[in-house]
């Protein structure tokens, strides 16, 4: 089945992975590795909608899909739980892999292959997500994720579908006529309900701004007059605004050269408008389909008189459900008027038309450019403009010939792939267009002792030649044939050509003038060369160069030293604390150490994250910080308690990650103790390591053994005193200590 999904452009890559799952697919269910499928719902904290990773979003916790071996597929297939969730919502589509290993990994929708890059967590786990910003009903649908790892290759499938249609929808309103009365409703059947509105305008088509004084905004939604030039419906609520123009013909206008073309799908109502003016009412209209009138019942005239005495007739073609034998050429006919036609298409689905090939351009530094985009569609589409995966806002303009076009030229000049997307609800399109900025070559030119180099760049790609100037004359016209090489070029993507060209010393041009030149279709750059100059300035000029990056690179040599010295000495001053472990044994002073990073983290201790609210910071240190907290449920259920909760600082590491899981492993080691902060629980799963332990309220035992240093020092001075203790016991000898043992 999974062929079907993809586009010619993967299909090598994506064949890889279903005929590697194929080959894998007889292996055993103790060989696949542990999958897990979640999924994970975030709420919004800005309107704005984009796929950037800061895009601030508050997540709640995984819900488990449990993913689970579908039977009878070719090859290893594993599927998620249907998800379903509300229009405009956002989630990530989550997948944790316990295998060994790297992976690599694939994205399939719609035809379309998506970037993935896998990453791993704190329990090493394998993390494949797919963040899915602002459901739509284009966005529901079949993804399939594709997984190579060193050990076998599988497939997951996540179903995700719109909770309901109905919900957060904004529709293009359309027209009813009233029972009994020459009048038109407009209905936009959008939830949350939209508001109504009619535009009216004296003038037709694009020049109907909002922002004309010769527009009428009136919020009803029966409209009694039709008699405008050129009429409007729209609706709005908080998803934005749809609107619709009652199609008209004019038969005083004069007619387009290319014939008013309408579309409309299957099941919606159709609605043509036939205007006529004339000094009286002496005229008729009537409406024909295909060279036969009309039948009775659908259509309806209406007529007034104007300010100036002079008769105006509409005659209303309607049908309330096209169907496809209602496409055809529809006329209108008057007795004092040229007849006029318009071609309905009624369709089964929308459409968008337009050509989706590639478009290269190049264009000089300061030369006025636009993007453009011709095309035909229905239903009207909504479009966007992306460059450098940052959004911009897409204007469409109706053309005579029933085209529309989208222009962008808010580029600024930037080289780089521009990319237009389109979609109506029915279709998608999306059309690549690349951007070369034409340059002059810049070039800068350095001499040494041996050679002279000139490095330029500029687009397009420049030519290199070198001149000798006689008598150190600045006219430099004899080309210099030899000892001339040019370093092969390069050049960034979308950017400037960057080439350099190497003169080599020769006596014959030793003590003249050389002139460096750079050339391309945009004009010419040259730079002028004294070589071997008698007198000290070019060894100065050598040695101060030389000597200048002898003490950059030292400079850069203690940094760096610094640097690596003041990491490992904070990582081993951290580590060191938490690997030494002392055990009394035959001898005072035998030590052993364990490191704790061989244990394994019993998740008994783990603790839910969202029962935690923290409150100020008790302390901090080089590492981390501990803060006060209320943790609820964590000793008992429905009971919370103040607890204090260690965590590492912003921009931590992986080595002080680890050591902070050393440190968790090795509490849960050593267990309660009535003598010591017993821990309570850990938070170690999806967001940052917490290590939560028991609350002092007196606080730190440094400051608490401070506040009390008169008591404890008088005590224990007793204390010494009455029983000759000694503070180094190791130093004093016993003469009993052979017969002890």
């Amino acid at each position: 089945e999974f062929p079907t999904y993809f586009h010619s452009g993967q299909f090598p890559l994506i064949t890889f992975f279903v005929f590697s799952a194929m080959i894998f697919g007889t292996i055993t269910n103790q060989d696949l590795p542990v999958i897990k499928c979640v999924l994970i719902n975030h709420k919004n904290n800005d309107s704005s909608v984009g796929k950037s990773s800061s895009y601030p979003m508050v997540s709640e916790s995984p819900e488990d899909l449990g993913c689970a071996l579908r039977p009878q597929s070719a090859g290893t297939v594993y599927e998620a739980a249907t998800v379903e969730v509300d229009v405009s919502a956002s989630i990530t589509l989550q997948v944790l892999v316990d295998t060994p290993g790297n992976i690599s990994c694939l994205w399939v929708f719609k035809h379309s292959s998506l970037n993935c890059q896998p990453h791993f967590d704190v329990q090493n786990r394998g993390v494949v997500s797919m963040v899915i910003l602002k459901m739509t009903e284009t966005q529901a649908g079949e993804y399939l994720l594709f997984i190579q790892s060193e050990a076998t290759n599988y497939t997951i499938l996540f179903t995700v579908s719109i909770r309901n249609t109905l919900l957060y929808t904004l529709r293009r309103p359309y027209f009813r006529k009233m029972e009994n009365q020459d009048a038109l409703v407009c209905i936009s059947e959008s939830v949350p309900e939209p508001i109504v509105e009619w535009v009216l305008c004296e003038s037709q088509g694009e020049s109907c701004k909002e922002e004309s004084p010769a527009v009428v905004k009136k919020e009803e939604k029966v409209l009694h007059e039709l008699f405008g030039t050129d009429i409007r419906c729209c609706a709005r609520n908080e998803l934005g605004r749809e609107c619709t123009r009652l199609f008209t013909i004019d038969l005083n206008q004069t007619p387009q050269t290319t014939l008013p073309q309408l579309f409309l799908k299957v099941g919606e109502p159709l609605w043509i408008r036939c205007k006529a003016v004339h000094v009286n009412h002496g005229f008729g209209l009537t409406w024909e389909l295909e060279n036969k009138a009309l039948e009775e019942g659908s259509y309806f005239e209406m007529s007034t008189y104007s300010t100036n005495r002079t008769m105006i007739r509409i005659l209303f073609a309607f049908v309330s459900s096209v169907a496809r034998n209602d496409t055809g050429y529809y006329t209108c006919s008057s007795s004092k008027h040229p007849s006029q036609s318009a071609l309905v298409t009624i369709v089964e689905k929308g459409f968008i038309n337009a050509t989706n090939s590639s478009e290269d351009y190049e264009i000089d530094q300061y030369e006025e450019f636009c993007f453009s985009v011709r095309f035909k569609a229905y239903p009207q589409i909504r479009c966007t403009w992306t460059f450098s995966r940052k959004s911009f806002p897409c204007e469409q303009k109706g053309l005579d010939d029933g085209y529309s076009v989208s222009k962008f030229c808010n580029h600024k000049h930037q080289p780089g792939e521009y990319i237009f997307h389109a979609e109506n609800g029915d279709a998608q399109f999306t059309k690549m267009f690349t951007l070369n900025i034409r340059r002059k070559p810049q070039v800068l030119a350095e001499a040494s002792a041996s050679q002279a180099s000139c490095s330029s760049d500029g687009y397009p790609l420049p030519s290199w030649t070198w001149k000798k100037c006689s008598d150190k004359s600045p006219n430099c016209t004899e080309e210099i044939p030899e000892g001339v090489w040019n370093r092969k070029a390069n050049r960034k993507v979308f950017g400037q050509w960057v080439s350099s060209s190497t003169l080599n010393m020769s006596e014959a041009i030793k003590g003249f003038l050389v002139k460096c030149c750079a050339y391309n279709s945009l004009g010419t750059s040259c730079e002028t060369i004294l070589l071997n100059s008698p007198g000290p300035f070019p060894f100065i000029q050598d040695s101060i160069s030389f000597y200048a990056t002898i003490g950059v690179c030292l400079l850069f040599i203690v940094v760096l030293t610094m640097l690596i010295c003041h990491k490992y000495k904070k990582q081993f001053r951290y580590e060191s604390q938490l690997q030494m472990v002392q055990v009394t044994g035959s001898s005072d002073n035998e030590y052993f150490y364990v490191d704790f990073r061989d244990y394994d983290y019993d998740l008994k201790w783990e603790f839910p994250r969202e029962n935690l609210e923290f409150g100020k910071v008790l302390g901090s240190g080089a590492f981390g910080k501990v803060m006060n907290a209320t943790a609820y449920g964590i000793s008992k259920t429905g009971v919370s308690i103040q607890v204090a909760v260690k965590m590492l600082k912003e921009k931590a590491d992986s080595s002080e990650r680890e050591a902070l899981m050393s440190e968790l492993k090795m509490m849960t080691q050593l267990g309660s103790h009535e003598n010591i902060v017993n821990l309570l629980g850990a938070c170690t799963l999806s967001g940052p390591i917490y290590l939560i332990f028991e609350y002092c309220c007196y606080g730190d035992l440094l400051n608490y053994l401070r506040s009390k240093r008169e008591k404890f020092h008088r005590t224990w001075t007793e204390i010494f005193k009455e029983h000759n203790f000694s503070f180094y016991p190791t130093f004093q000898s016993h003469p009993n200590s052979s017969k002890k043992k």
